[in-house]
């Protein structure tokens, strides 16, 4: 069913019709963005506030034909008015900059309509072009997004609001029209029995938690993540069961495929979401040989020191599932589906007698290493947590940041054996043993 707010056809007009829609029929929410959002507010004797778009104040709306036509005449996407003296101007940018010189001709056609003293709203994902002139206010449309969600729960249509963001955003990264910055913020994974899975709001979802998880100082200093390394290229797999992508770590530079080391992978499934380490098929002889080298024993022991160093996230974080995963996998081409001609997947506290509260199963560590030293397949194995939407009710906040980058720490000692470093040294490139 098309959306209440899918009024016009490009996305700036869509984005501010339903901003201007929100305003209109709830003035409490209007009255909190001139306050909150705008910094301004006209006295209460200047006259009832009125909202219009794609138009001048007093002359009739514009229709969706006449789109276009309003874009070449120059018309702010907004108006905020309050009697013949007080305006707000909003100038809505999603694909665009923001430029000194449309905003100073958007101040002078209010002041040639009458408003002495205009004031000017930009509302915009990207950073506008160059110095904007006095009065004009400055905003990130994901500010504005938090703004709607923290009302969402008491305001219905600042829900709406936000939930047409959501959508917009996640159709444009479907179609690569954003190519960067969002119009929404991370908001934790939404997905339970009442909100199934999608592959467009899982996409979108990954897109920002993938972004803030760039910027951890955490990840940096422990794991060696490094932000200026790219994930990948394009998130595809409409019709699969989740959405992935990775953060590679500095060891890996300047390496010809990010194969070659371990990296940090999040997915976003239909049932549960999963912050992992992989180490991938690719990985190079001399990591595994480390790896191998420590014997079943040895093994054995460097899982068992991930899974106490996860037992704090653990403890806060109900629902919270600390994982290996093993796969052999078949490509009949090399872009095609592979066959999962074997998985071994496992809580790792059925390795170890004190873990609880799973039974204790050693054997499926054991298969794992003896697969890892018996090489012959494509064989790939992940360590880390994995978080049930049924379960895990931190998934559907923002916390569950931290506690996929905790489950990604826990899990630096097999970082460390694989690039070839002590525990205790940093993960930089300089000390890796290649």
């Amino acid at each position: 069913m098309r959306n209440i707010f899918d009024q016009y056809t490009q996305p700036e007009n869509r984005v501010t019709h339903a901003l201007a829609s929100a305003l209109h029929e709830d003035r409490v929410l209007l009255r909190s963005f001139l306050k909150d959002i705008a910094k301004t507010a006209p006295e209460k004797a200047e006259g009832r506030i009125e909202i219009c778009e794609q138009t001048y104040p007093g002359a009739p709306e514009e229709t969706d034909e006449e789109e276009t036509e309003a874009e070449r005449k120059g018309i702010p996407d907004a108006w905020i008015t309050a009697g013949d003296d007080w305006c707000l101007l909003i100038e809505n940018k999603v694909l665009s900059t923001a430029t000194a010189d449309q905003m100073n001709r958007h101040l002078a056609t209010a002041k040639g309509r009458g408003f002495a003293n205009p004031k000017a709203l930009v509302l915009t994902i990207l950073e506008p072009a160059g110095k904007m002139p006095d009065g004009i206010r400055v905003v990130e449309w994901r500010t504005v997004y938090r703004w709607l969600v923290a009302h969402a729960s008491e305001r219905p249509w600042a829900k709406h609001a936000a939930e047409f963001l959501e959508l917009m955003e996640g159709r444009m990264v479907d179609q690569q029209q954003l190519k960067s910055g969002t119009l929404t913020a991370f908001n934790g994974i939404p997905f339970d029995s009442d909100n199934p899975f999608s592959y467009l709001e899982a996409k979108r979802v990954l897109g920002l938690g993938t972004s803030e998880l760039r910027k951890r100082g955490d990840l940096k200093s422990v794991l060696g993540m490094d932000p200026d390394l790219p994930g990948r290229p394009a998130i595809t797999g409409r019709g699969e069961d989740a959405v992935w992508d990775f953060l590679q770590i500095n060891a890996a530079r300047g390496a010809k495929n990010f194969t070659d080391f371990p990296h940090l992978t999040l997915g976003i499934g239909r049932t549960e979401a999963h912050a992992m380490i992989t180490v991938p098929n690719g990985m190079r002889r001399e990591s595994l040989r480390r790896l191998v080298d420590l014997g079943p024993n040895g093994f054995r022991d460097l899982v068992h020191d991930v899974l106490k160093r996860m037992q704090p996230s653990l403890l806060k974080c109900e629902g919270m599932v600390p994982k290996l995963r093993a796969v052999q996998r078949r490509y009949p081409t090399q872009k095609a589906v592979p066959f999962h001609d074997a998985i071994i997947e496992f809580d790792l506290r059925t390795g170890f007698d004190e873990a609880g509260p799973p039974k204790t199963q050693p054997q499926w560590l054991d298969a794992v290493y003896g697969c890892l030293a018996k090489k012959k397949s494509n064989f790939q194995f992940q360590i880390g947590a994995h978080f049930p939407y049924r379960t895990c009710p931190t998934v559907r906040s923002v916390a569950i940041l931290d506690r996929m980058a905790e489950a990604w720490i826990a899990c630096r000692p097999v970082v460390a054996v694989l690039v070839g470093i002590s525990f205790a040294s940093p993960l930089d490139p300089s000390r890796s043993m290649r």
